[in-house]
């Protein structure tokens, strides 16, 4: 059989690549203020606005912004001191310096940050992302904002009570850490995909 992959999945097969295969950036090195990653969805969805109102919102606080935008970075015009955007960094490396993770809710995203013990704020466009920042703030590992209602002063106060739950965030940690993260997770699919032997 064979299977066609259409433009959402080769973006996020070329995202892979390009993880595999990408180093730390030496700009990291330059940053000297905690890191607020900002990131949005490999499939556009109109997202932007969650990286401006982050701009815009985070320009006078304490941290640096990284944002990416796999899916195209338009529309954001100067940037603030503060702040850098980029179509794709490893998230692996700046999350070694993140305090808060603001997501639009994708599970790769929120999961990376939350398994290091790493506060996320959820900004839902859509499908499963409201289930997402959901369940994060059921965890009290996190905050959620409407992406309906989102503005830079509430996104701003967001971070600022996100930043609170490191606790939550830890105790998810603790728990994907319990269940044996992902190799477990494979382990359960494959054992669920593979016919008994008899």
């Amino acid at each position: 059989m064979t299977h066609q992959i259409d433009g959402s999945h080769a973006a996020a097969a070329q995202l892979a690549q390009q993880l595999a295969a990408a180093e730390r950036p030496g700009w990291l090195d330059e940053i000297d203020r905690p890191i607020v990653l900002v990131t949005t969805s490999s499939a556009y969805q109109a997202d932007e606005a969650l990286v401006r109102a982050a701009l815009d919102g985070l320009r006078d606080e304490p941290f640096e912004v990284v944002a990416t935008m796999p899916a195209g970075i338009q529309g954001l015009g100067t940037l603030p001191a503060n702040a850098r955007v980029l179509d794709f960094v490893p998230h692996r490396h700046v999350l070694d310096r993140t305090v808060v993770a603001v997501t639009h809710g994708g599970m790769g995203a929120t999961q990376k940050a939350l398994a290091r013990g790493i506060p996320v704020c959820v900004v839902p466009f859509g499908r499963d992302q409201l289930e997402v920042a959901a369940r994060t703030v059921h965890a009290d590992a996190g905050t959620r904002v409407p992406a309906k209602r989102l503005t830079p002063e509430r996104l701003r106060d967001a971070v600022r009570e996100a930043a609170t739950k490191r606790e939550g965030a830890a105790r998810v940690a603790a728990g994907y850490a319990a269940a044996g993260g992902a190799p477990a997770g494979a382990d359960a699919m494959e054992a669920l995909l593979t016919p008994a032997r008899r």
